[in-house]
């Protein structure tokens, strides 16, 4: 696979991949970092009352919240990623292709 400009649109293979490695370790770091703070996000009630109970009941909501969303970022991350290195796999295709048929052009 080779680097290629056309008329300043400059596609690296080699970056693409590297940014997509770089992507699934940001997206593991975040996992990694969200479970280990887990635990600490759980509130339990100050008191039996309604109101220490309500309250309790609101902060580990958000902390659910809260997790539910770094879980789907995380997913995201991966699936960017995975997309990047799937673009890198068909430019290199398209780009094999493209020589190939310049050199079967050639040989007629």
């Amino acid at each position: 696979m080779a680097d290629n400009d056309f008329n300043g649109v400059y596609f690296d293979p080699q970056a693409a991949t590297e940014a997509a490695g770089r992507l699934d370790a940001l997206a593991q770091r975040l996992q990694n970092d969200v479970a280990e703070g887990k635990p600490s996000l759980t509130v339990p009630s100050a008191g039996a009352d309604e109101v220490s109970m309500r309250a309790a009941g609101t902060m580990n909501d958000v902390a659910d919240s809260f997790s539910t969303s770094a879980d789907a970022g995380v997913e995201e991350l991966q699936k960017l990623a995975a997309s990047l290195r799937a673009q890198v796999d068909h430019f290199g295709r398209v780009e094999d292709a493209n020589v190939a048929g310049v050199e079967n052009a050639r040989q007629v």
